[in-house]
């Protein structure tokens, strides 16, 4: 398969979707009722080592690791019923070599169509600390710089649209960190979308 999800009238809700799907800096896959890849970001081809034809080849199934397909339809079954679903998941990439993963994934984003985000946590990091649990809420502006960092967005760019310094961009982004108990931005973004602070579409 090797279409990329569209929207009828590509413009709206639908089109941001789709712009913010390919500028996020975070892995983010687009999959089917039947587990396919239907659509990958950059950051998605960067994590896979493979250009964007050769990812849209792939289902879900070929990067789980064989001992874990017994319980992956199960797990799929329970993420269409409830339509979002978090947690840590081990991805087998094509080359063989194993990456551990935290991803957030939302149910029919469009007809049909399953959005994933991943973090890949390098191997000499502990598991994330209280993945999704902060002890301080951010403030409506953090969130507002948060989920524009999430679709790519530059410091510079959000300082222009929102009118305010680079380096109050830089405060508020060290905030979001601190609160979160974040080890760097994509981590920030992982946990925001899994506290229901920020939100992909």
């Amino acid at each position: 398969m090797t279409e990329s999800f569209t929207t009828p009238s590509g413009r709206g809700e639908g089109a941001a979707l789709h712009a913010s799907f390919r500028r996020s800096l975070m892995p983010t896959l687009m999959v089917d009722d039947k587990r396919r890849c239907r659509d990958a970001n950059t950051a998605a081809c960067l994590l896979f080592r493979l250009p964007r034809l050769r990812v849209l080849e792939l289902r879900v199934d070929d990067v789980t690791p064989p001992e874990r397909l017994s319980v992956l339809q199960a797990r799929w079954t329970d993420f269409l019923a409830h339509g979002t679903q978090t947690g840590s998941y081990e991805l087998v990439m094509p080359d063989g070599q194993r990456v551990r993963t935290v991803y957030s994934a939302t149910a029919n984003v469009s007809s049909g169509l399953h959005l994933t985000v991943l973090d890949p946590q390098p191997a000499q990091h502990p598991a994330p600390r209280d993945l999704g649990w902060h002890d301080e809420e951010l403030s409506g502006r953090e969130r507002e710089i948060l989920a524009l960092v999430a679709v790519g967005e530059t410091g510079a760019t959000i300082a222009r649209d929102l009118h305010i310094s680079s380096a109050t961009v830089e405060t508020h982004i060290r905030h979001c960190l601190a609160k979160l108990g974040a080890r760097n931005r994509t981590h920030a973004v992982l946990l925001a979308v899994k506290a229901g602070e920020i939100s992909l579409l």
